[in-house]
């Protein structure tokens, strides 16, 4: 049986939704900051089990104090969430592994563009020519931004594309999974998310730590931190998009490019020549004309 409509949010839902993201963006730019800092000390794939973890510790807390229920099973739209939820986090560490933090940060940005095209699929709407046109824009800023060469060194920028498309799959279906308590949705995606990374950390696909490199007195505090940033962050990002309207909270997010160039020149001196800064100002250009169209729209 399919998910009932999700009704329009009003003004003050909007407005509380967007304080909420703009608490998400900074979380997931700090959490963002600390993952980086521990690429070449760590696998990505224990960095990201980490992450996990502590929201999942978390989660069954504030599951418990709420007596909320525990899905295990679900309707299709939650399973959704939890699935493409996962992958992007999982491509997330991978290129924050890999890529400078603004980078990462300014690519996965992009989709709000994917979820501009899937709502009008699944509304069974026409996809306005506009948003084609702001998807190529964005499209042509990322190429600007990372110059690729196409070859097996493009594989990151590959990576970071293909997770933005799937963080929009789970936004959007985040956005009809109303059939559930918040914390409940949050909890499935944990859970899912945790035995995920687990299975991957007790793999080889992130390679194996420098020899010594793992020192649980320096690197625990750092782990603590960025799951407490991650799991704020998706708390109030599940608010937001919740709450408030999904190409809004777009918009709003944007606010994290700032904050991880912030702090990628602030902690790690990675510089922005002319290139990359054309190639940020077209993305992030694309991603508000296409908020402000989407907007517009919902007004008229």
């Amino acid at each position: 049986m399919p998910s009932p409509v999700r009704p329009q949010p009003s003004r003050e839902d909007n407005r509380r939704a967007a304080l909420a993201m703009f608490g998400a963006a900074a979380g997931f730019a700090l959490m963002a900051a600390l993952a980086h800092g521990l690429r070449g000390d760590l696998p990505w794939p224990v960095v990201a089990f980490a992450r996990c973890a502590a929201m999942l510790a978390v989660m069954a807390g504030v599951l418990a104090a709420r007596r909320a229920p525990l899905v295990l099973l679900g309707n299709r739209a939650l399973w959704l969430r939890s699935v493409f939820g996962t992958f992007g986090l999982l491509t997330t560490f991978y290129c924050l592994s890999r890529m400078p933090v603004a980078d990462t940060v300014v690519i996965f940005a992009m989709s709000p563009l994917w979820i501009a095209l899937i709502t009008a699929r699944l509304d069974r709407m026409p996809t306005p020519p506009s948003t084609w046109f702001h998807l190529a824009l964005a499209l042509s800023g990322v190429l600007l931004m990372e110059r690729p060469s196409f070859s097996a060194d493009s594989l990151p920028l590959a990576v970071a594309l293909a997770g933005s498309v799937a963080v929009a799959v789970a936004m959007v279906s985040l956005s009809r999974t109303h059939d559930y308590p918040h914390v409940s949705v949050v909890t499935h995606f944990s859970l899912f998310a945790t035995l995920a990374t687990l299975a991957l950390a007790l793999s080889d696909a992130g390679g194996a730590p420098p020899a010594g490199a793992w020192a649980p007195a320096r690197h625990l505090p750092v782990l603590a931190a960025m799951g407490v940033c991650g799991t704020a962050g998706q708390l109030l990002m599940t608010a937001a998009y919740r709450r408030g309207r999904p190409t809004l909270m777009a918009l709003v997010g944007l606010s994290q490019i700032v904050m991880g160039a912030g702090l990628d020149a602030a902690v790690f001196h990675h510089g922005v020549d002319a290139p990359k800064a054309a190639g940020m100002t077209l993305i992030v250009l694309g991603i508000t004309l296409n908020a402000r169209g989407g907007a517009a729209e919902t007004a008229g």
